[in-house]
């Protein structure tokens, strides 16, 4: 028996060093779509070499770990990014905190050799205004330099709801805004999972730090506050949401809001409108639940006169359809003043309008009237 000697040299054998296939007829790459389409030929054809290049481009050019998070966090001192930077949402008796697509998008653009998007595999028609088509969508985030593919695929209806139920989707153009809207969040989870999290944790700190910053300032100013509050009131008004409801959740009066609750505030609007929440989330009275009620008749016709004196019917059926409502018909009974205001704010035809009277200055009110539409516009634009 051969005694083993420890002082001698060890060998481990690399399992994968093993000799090359030999190369067979049958291996052997044969010429594709010979009897094919030749567009689709080359078309497959210019993919590849497009896929190729990038991956070639990022193997001679890595990236410099340091240089792209000094990009990120660069970006995030931009306080046009850092207002819609950051998304929260409750969860039990806890705040979740994270970044909102448009800065996952920054961090991508930014961290280097990497691609992301989304494609639609297949679109199937519907039948009717009742039964929806769908489409079969894949979104991805792709590392060229270490060739990680992150993916996610999933089927999406062609079917907005609304308060009042919901309808199916016919116009090309509503189909396609719901495929980007529906996409982004997928792309968005397929970028944080190849971004390294402390990477992430770096840029939404830093872009709470900006925002809060410029919050501070303002809230410092009794003019400045007051017109924050109440352009801040204004943009949840457009959700359905009241002063109460707002005081309601954040536990404090509007007198006592501080820079930390607009932040707070802030981050409820970016999650809103990225659909990371419903609204019922944050204010359980507005919850879907809650607002099947709808306008009774005479609302009803009250909101089609005002609409047929405007002579604006396209771009109020268009607005209506930006607020998740079909017709009039479904407007909720909690939405009746806020769908009346948007009508009202189309006015009269030039063309039948009366000739302007004089016009008699008011008099001053409080804090919280509206700016003027020539005022500069505030950190949190009324979309």
């Amino acid at each position: 028996m051969e005694n083993f000697n420890p002082s001698e040299e060890m060998t481990v054998a690399n399992p994968y060093a093993v000799a090359a296939a030999r190369t067979t007829d049958m291996m052997q790459e044969q010429p594709r779509h010979e009897s094919g389409n030749a567009l689709a030929a080359n078309s497959e054809a210019r993919a590849i070499a497009s896929v190729k290049a990038q991956v070639l481009m990022a193997k001679q050019f890595p990236r410099d770990p340091a240089y792209a998070m000094g990009r990120i966090l660069e970006e995030c001192k931009r306080p046009t990014l850092a207002e819609h930077a950051t998304y929260s949402f409750p969860r039990g008796s806890e705040t979740v905190t994270g970044p909102s697509i448009r800065l996952a998008e920054v961090m991508a653009r930014n961290f280097g050799n990497m691609t992301f998007g989304y494609e639609v595999l297949e679109r199937r028609p519907g039948h009717g205004k009742t039964k929806p088509g769908s489409s079969i969508i894949r979104a991805y985030a792709w590392d060229l330099e270490t060739n990680l593919l992150i993916d996610r695929q999933f089927e999406l209806k062609h079917w907005r709801s609304t308060k009042s139920g919901g309808y199916a989707l016919t116009d090309d153009r509503d189909i396609y805004e719901l495929e980007a809207n529906m996409s982004a969040r997928r792309i968005r989870a397929c970028i944080l999972q190849m971004i390294p999290g402390d990477v992430t944790d770096a840029a939404v700190a830093a872009c709470r730090m900006t925002a809060s910053s410029g919050i501070t300032q303002m809230m410092a100013n009794p003019q400045s506050r007051a017109k924050l509050v109440n352009q801040m009131l204004r943009i949840f008004a457009k959700f359905g949401a009241t002063q109460e409801d707002l005081e309601e959740n954040l536990h404090a009066k509007l007198e006592n809001w501080s820079a930390d609750t607009m932040l707070k505030l802030k981050e409820m609007k970016t999650s809103l409108e990225d659909g990371t929440v419903t609204l019922g989330d944050y204010f359980p009275r507005l919850a879907t639940d809650n607002q099947n009620t709808v306008v009774s008749t005479d609302q009803v016709r009250k909101l089609m006169e005002a609409a047929k004196a405007t002579g604006y019917h396209g771009k109020i059926s268009q607005e209506l359809k930006k607020m998740g409502i079909a017709k009039f018909a479904d407007v909720p009974a909690a939405r009746y003043d806020e769908v009346m205001q948007m009508i009202q704010g189309f006015g009269v035809p030039v063309s039948s309008a009366p000739a302007p009277a004089q016009q008699i200055p008011e008099p001053p009110t409080d804090d919280l009237v509206p700016p003027p539409e020539d005022e500069p516009p505030l950190p949190f634009d009324v979309q």
